[in-house]
């Protein structure tokens, strides 16, 4: 019984983490920031168990990523009400050690990685089950006559339940928990919302500034002297890389870093103020995108927060450096560092 709540633990996530795969707009769409191709492209590589995904999941990512959601699901039914509870928990224990080899790989030190630590908390199921625990495993060896009823294969016989075997008890069972976990992917599809795909700002290659350049450039907010005025202000270097009016409150887009080249994101909040970053995690190097009010990374699921950089969730050892943007005569100016 010390087991049970560690099962309820188990069982719980691994529905939560199918349902949450399967209601994010952006996992089945490419180029959004947890589409998941993009995902799997960087759990892959310089992993160990990387060519596992590029012979079987990368050439379909769609399928694998709903293939797995479901089965997270399934198994997270099957652990939660104990069915099948060794055979679940092994399938439970080898997803999570396949993402131990490549998803949680990078992660350093090793123990911040939660898959390996999954991957040991499904140990004790897959050995003993949910031996003493309340558990449809143990409830089908003497089922009551409601269950015997529901679930029975054969026809009754002179007002009489015919004989049920646990086996296929078991089976009815399995095939209704299957059921159950179609119908909650289902939904979970249903409910999420439409995708809002970040927009790319492309840097005008001309400086803003009164640099070697020549005189300064035009903004396209306020025509004539206005926008000259305004231009005039912006410092030395400052590279326009496009209407303010492209990027509305509470959405990002990605541009090249005038110094580095680097990616860069940069995010209009809710007021209207920007706020800009490097765009590459500071965990292994991918780039970030922007959704659902933070700043995610699709590689191993570090966000960070998007007023100030900061690591809110996941591995990533350290904040986004901030970058420096500009709105001037209705155009968007980055700034180099």
């Amino acid at each position: 019984m010390a087991l049970f709540p560690l099962r309820l633990f188990l069982g719980i996530t691994f529905i939560y983490a199918g349902i949450q795969k399967l209601s994010d707009p952006g996992f089945l769409h490419p180029g959004a920031p947890t589409y998941i191709g993009t995902q799997l492209e960087g759990f892959a590589n310089g992993t160990p168990g990387g060519f596992i995904l590029r012979a079987f999941a990368i050439p379909h990512p769609g399928v694998a990523g709903v293939g797995v959601a479901i089965t997270e699901i399934l198994i997270g039914l099957l652990v939660t009400v104990g069915l099948f509870t060794r055979i679940a928990a092994a399938g439970g224990m080898c997803l999570n050690f396949l993402l131990f080899l490549t998803a949680s790989w990078n992660t350093s030190p090793y123990f911040l990685g939660p898959d390996l630590v999954f991957s040991f908390a499904w140990l004790p199921f897959v050995l003993a089950g949910a031996t003493g625990q309340p558990a449809l495993d143990n409830l089908v060896e003497n089922p009551p006559e409601g269950l015997v009823r529901r679930t029975r294969l054969t026809p009754m016989t002179g007002g009489e339940v015919a004989e049920s075997s646990p086996a296929s008890t078991r089976r009815v069972l399995l095939a209704e928990l299957a059921g159950v976990a179609l119908a909650i992917a289902g939904i979970s599809t249903l409910v999420k919302g439409n995708y809002s795909p970040s927009r790319t700002l492309t840097a005008n290659t001309s400086s803003a500034g009164t640099g070697s350049g020549g005189g300064p450039a035009a903004g396209a907010g306020k025509p004539g002297a206005d926008a000259g005025a305004h231009t005039s202000k912006l410092p030395k270097g400052a590279v326009k890389l496009g209407p303010g009016s492209r990027l509305p409150r509470e959405q990002a887009a990605t541009y090249s870093d005038p110094a580095s080249g680097e990616p860069d994101i940069v995010i209009r909040d809710s007021q209207g103020n920007l706020t800009a970053f490097s765009a590459v995690c500071t965990h292994a190097g991918c780039t970030v995108g922007f959704q659902g009010g933070v700043i995610v990374c699709p590689c191993h699921g570090g966000e960070y927060n998007a007023e100030t950089g900061e690591v809110i969730a996941g591995p990533p050892p350290a904040p986004l450096a901030p970058k420096k943007v500009m709105e001037a005569g209705g155009q968007i100016y980055a700034v180099p560092s």
